[in-house]
């Protein structure tokens, strides 16, 4: 009897302590989490939270630091009402791994984790810029030409798929603004030229598009309102300059006859 009680109690401690889920502690009065789990290079990240108390005018700090330890981001936020809100963009050279969170509000504190994929880039030029795209493990699509067309305001890329094992890999297309964009709307995307759904997301200066696509693709389309010029700034200076030079010969020639 007596061991039976004993096994009971020892159940009534242990149990409670794995039923327990895994949070950010926020019974120092600072709750703190993140948009997602895990990200690559080029996602944003949205750290977010709330003060259970407010002391005085002092902002919110925030450190991330990288897997060596290194300070990756800082930041001090303004509450807003009882509530805070920080982000950053991951760099395409950031070191892979186990990221660290300490948030900090008046003698409160709070600590938390976010993992980064490093995964592989492949860049495609545009012009004078470019589209990277991003993939957690080896990129099984190989692309090819690309074409731009300034009335349809569309990006078409020629895409090989023939490696993709299964029926369909993960891509992050990275598009700078510059290079195509849907001011106040979403970019369209087409795929042998039947329109998919990609989740976007987007910074200052970029597009993220988080695409599937299907084995046996051979084209991907990008549509918006503004596409880069077919001459880009570089080429239109270029061509500035020369029709300059050309004004100032024929008036030298003139003035000399």
């Amino acid at each position: 009897m007596k061991t039976a009680r004993n096994a009971l109690l020892l159940l009534c401690i242990i149990l409670p302590s794995l039923l327990v889920p895994i949070y950010a502690d926020s019974s120092s009065g600072l709750a703190v989490s993140t948009n997602k789990d895990s990200y690559q290079p080029g996602d944003k990240v949205t750290i977010s939270g709330s003060v259970s108390q407010i002391i005085d005018n002092n902002p919110v700090t925030i450190i991330v630091r990288n897997p060596m330890g290194n300070v990756y981001d800082v930041g001090q936020v303004k509450l807003l009402n009882n509530l805070f809100v920080h982000d950053f963009v991951i760099n395409d050279d950031s070191l892979g791994g186990t990221y660290t969170v300490n948030v900090k509000y008046g003698t409160s504190s709070n600590q938390l984790h976010f993992v980064l994929n490093a995964g592989v880039l492949t860049t495609i030029p545009i012009y004078d810029s470019e589209i990277k795209i991003r993939t957690n493990s080896t990129n099984p699509i190989k692309y090819g030409d690309v074409s731009v067309s300034t009335v349809d305001k569309t990006i078409n890329i020629f895409m090989d798929t023939s490696d993709i094992t299964g029926s369909s890999t993960y891509q992050q297309y990275q598009i700078p603004k510059q290079v195509i964009d849907t001011p106040g709307g979403n970019i369209i995307v087409k795929i042998d030229g039947k329109q998919t759904l990609c989740p976007q997301s987007e910074t200052d200066t970029m597009r993220i598009l988080d695409c599937t696509i299907p084995a046996n693709s051979k084209e991907i389309e990008f549509t918006g309102t503004i596409v880069i010029p077919e001459f880009g700034p570089l080429a239109g200076l270029v061509i500035l300059a020369s029709i300059s030079s050309v004004i100032v010969f024929s008036r030298i020639t003139k003035t000399r006859f």
